[in-house]
């Protein structure tokens, strides 16, 4: 029987469609995610069914100096195409034949919006492996319109029998999607949307980066104009790496799997429904199937901070529907108020992650999900909790501190201070946050140094070795020196016969002469015993040339010119210059000088004649370190580090005030007691003050002087490894009094970090910087 070929099709829509298409504002990346979503949908489908398929989607957009209004705009797969009559339950719009639930797309409604949102004709061309002819469907708006009739013409072509997959081409543009395109920029930042909205599609879980596997992917493939769309991958440290919090192991990334109670899903429309029905009470489709529900995904530590780039992705069958949500981040009060709690540090924040809602509603431009459902406010309870994620406002208001994943993260890595204990590359002087953003670029942009955390771990490493030195030479193993001593054969595990004896049958052999040591040798022997500065792997600009920089901290050689012995070395070759700057030099040993500034200042008289360069010494130093921005000293870097501590200072007293409030309580001067009292209000207007003072939850709201008073008043109470590491009690008493007022001098300076005058001086704040690193050393751990 000769099976009867489609001429046309009826895509009459519902007047819920006709008004979606005409309220709908989509932007040309959300245009062409609604055309992507339908072809990742078959594309899924397909490679299921044909596990050797190589799945590909390409779009094609004119170029700025192209685009008019009668350039073609398309999307094509390599699916497994479709029939007349597949198409046509394809294109009907509000009758799709696509599912809602389970699938990116809904291809009937989201076609009919994007498309007439991108032009006025709409071609789709499709074919299936094995048919001889393409299908081809034209959808002209202005025709369908004019004539009052939604048929639309069929026309056949040839083609080979092995070709399949369905284009979609759009003309007739808008004439703000042209003027769109005409932008120079457009295609490029259409395409960095597109990697952000499918990098869980784009990428794999056998990619080398670090948090690959954790991360997962699809492994699907973009094109647009015949270049790969790259997935806009999180940055984030290897999950193996962790910190130290109250004792234990804190992941820098932490998986959430969450599964739920299966519901009933109406497949046409989307809404759920606790137990089977018949028919849904909103489309009246019968397709209602019992469906796996879950919250999965990952919460992590990104590998640099910044003040916007940072938040969780939230996604729906793989699609992000929100990007760098910062919404978690607000405590919900009981009184319905939000309340920020992080960022805590110089408004830079590092917690990423991706959730996956696949059973949660979305709007109808898949730009948001509905954040007043049940669905979401669960997740919210599972991933960031209903408590405050700082302990001791937790504690105090509900009882309780906060478990979830979120707030795990948010105390182990909260602080923005340098070195491993945070995960923090520095210069052994400070954070380089300028410095790890331009490495999470090059980490995007492919360059395989960068493709692990790797380069971040010895750079926060370095750090610690620069500020506090390199670590002990491990002592030679003895265990076989004293093995052969028990045997009564020592002299086996000496060099030669019998110790200080010599084979009088053997003759010395003549001493080979000692070579000369190579200026290249040399530098290696001294690198080998340096640390690399680890921002100063970079070009600097001088005057016109642009040398790569290279700053080297040495220790356990002697740095040397003409056999003389110097605190510093420099070479110059090939557009490169290393300067090596002895760690024992007493710029920076005695007078506290930073590696950085005892190179630039050694180094500039010959760099200035190499480099030919016009000004002074000053004005030479000064040009190369504003290309260093990192080592800037800035007031609020002052406040936030002080304001850090004091947090600190004040999470440890509320650990040890219980064993005895009262006598910490009447350790503070009156006015120490009355600026608790204010901290408290200003954070919990409805607070216990009474309770707090008898439990000794005020310790929580101290001031810097409150601190001060304790170290005076009751040094008993908070040093000895109590509050302060400082020894007192085993001392003497004019021994006593100099580690009070050790001490007591930190604090002052903390006090005037937190809340003295404004501070301008470099110096000055250079200082209190050091301050701070000291007192931060005197603090006993949480």
């Amino acid at each position: 029987m000769t099976e009867t070929r489609l001429s046309s099709l009826n895509l009459t829509p519902s007047p819920r469609i006709l008004e979606m298409i005409a309220e709908v504002d989509l932007q040309l990346h959300q245009c062409l995610g609604e055309l992507i979503d339908n072809a990742l949908d078959e594309l899924i489908e397909a490679s299921s069914e044909e596990p050797a398929l190589e799945p590909r989607i390409d779009i094609t957009l004119p170029t700025s100096g192209k685009a008019e209004k009668s350039s073609a705009i398309s999307v094509g797969d390599n699916g497994r195409g479709m029939s007349p009559e597949q198409l046509k339950d394809a294109l009907s719009a509000g009758t799709s034949g696509k599912q809602r639930f389970g699938t990116l797309g809904l291809f009937g409604m989201g076609f009919n919006i994007a498309t007439a949102r991108l032009g006025g004709i709409t071609e789709v061309r499709t074919g299936r492996r094995g048919d001889d002819q393409w299908v081809i469907a034209t959808i002209d708006l202005t025709v369908m319109q004019r004539e009052s009739t939604y048929d639309v013409p069929l026309r056949y072509e040839d083609k080979a029998s092995e070709e399949h997959g369905t284009l979609v081409a759009v003309t007739k543009l808008r004439e703000d999607i042209v003027a769109r395109l005409k932008y120079t920029r457009a295609i490029k930042e259409t395409t960095g949307h597109l990697g952000r909205i499918y990098t869980y599609m784009l990428r794999s879980p056998q990619d080398g980066h670090s948090g690959a596997e954790l991360m997962g992917g699809a492994g699907q493939r973009l094109y647009v104009n015949n270049r790969a769309v790259r997935s806009h991958l999180p940055c984030i440290w290897d999950p193996s790496r962790s910190v130290t919090y109250k004792g234990a192991e804190v992941h820098t990334a932490i998986e959430i799997n969450v599964p739920l109670t299966n519901a009933y899903a109406c497949m046409n429309c989307g809404r759920w429904y606790n137990a089977a029905y018949e028919k849904c009470v909103d489309c009246e489709s019968t397709d209602i199937t019992e469906r796996e529900r879950r919250i999965w995904g990952w919460l992590g530590i990104q590998r640099y901070a910044d003040k916007s780039d940072f938040g969780l992705t939230f996604l729906r069958h793989g699609r992000a529907i929100t990007y760098q949500d910062k919404s978690l981040f607000d405590w919900e009060t009981p009184d319905g108020d939000f309340e920020l709690e992080y960022p805590i540090e110089l408004g830079m924040g590092r917690i990423v992650g991706e959730v996956h809602l696949d059973h949660a509603p979305v709007n109808v431009r898949k730009n948001n999900f509905d954040t007043s459902s049940s669905e979401w406010r669960f997740m919210v309870e599972k991933v960031r909790g209903s408590e405050p994620l700082r302990p001791q406002i937790a504690m105090r208001l509900v009882g309780r501190e906060n478990t979830s994943p979120m707030s795990q993260l948010f105390n182990a890595y909260r602080e923005n201070k340098p070195g491993l204990r945070y995960l923090i590359p520095g210069n052994g002087t400070s954070s380089i946050h300028e410095t790890v953003k331009s490495w999470g670029a090059k980490f995007r942009n492919g360059d395989p140094e960068f493709e692990t955390d790797e380069t971040w771990y010895q750079a926060a490493k370095a750090h610690d070795q620069i500020k506090n030195g390199p670590p002990p030479e491990p002592k030679p193993s003895t265990d076989e020196d004293d093995w052969l001593d028990k045997e009564g054969l020592s002299h086996l595990g000496k060099d030669g016969d019998e110790a200080g004896e010599t084979s009088s049958h053997d003759e010395p052999d003549d001493p080979e002469p000692v070579k000369p040591e190579t200026e290249a040798e040399r530098f290696a022997r001294y690198r080998d015993a340096a640390t690399l500065l680890p921002d100063t792997d970079r070009e600097v600009r001088i005057g016109t040339a642009q040398p790569v920089l290279r700053v080297y901290v040495t220790s356990g050689v002697d740095l040397k010119k003409d056999d003389r012995k110097q605190p510093y070395a420099i070479r110059i070759v090939a557009g490169e210059i290393e300067v090596y700057v002895d760690a024992g030099a007493a710029l920076i040993a005695q007078y506290g000088w930073s590696p950085m500034n005892v190179a630039l200042v050694c180094a500039a008289p010959q760099l200035k004649d190499v480099y030919s360069f016009d000004g002074s010494i000053d004005q030479l130093v000064t040009l190369i370190l504003e290309q260093f921005p990192d080592r800037r000293v800035d007031k609020a870097a002052v406040r936030a580090r002080a304001e850090a501590l004091l947090d600190n200072m004040r999470e440890r007293l509320a650990e040890l005030a219980p064993k005895d409030p009262a006598a910490l309580w009447n350790s503070l001067s009156g006015d120490s007691r009355r600026a608790a009292e204010t901290i408290a209000i200003s954070i919990a207007p409805d607070v216990d003050w009474s309770g707090a003072i008898t439990s000794g939850e005020f310790a929580r709201y101290l001031s810097a002087a409150g601190f001060h008073d304790l170290v005076a008043s009751s040094p008993s109470l908070v040093l000895d490894g109590a509050l302060f590491r400082s020894t007192y009690a085993a001392l003497g008493e004019d021994t006593q009094a100099d580690q009070i007022a050790r001490v007591g001098a930190l604090l002052a300076d903390l006090q005037r970090m937190v809340a003295g005058p404004q501070m301008h001086k470099t110096l000055e704040l250079s200082r209190l910087l050091l301050t701070a690193d000291l007192l931060d050393a005197e603090i006993v751990s949480v």
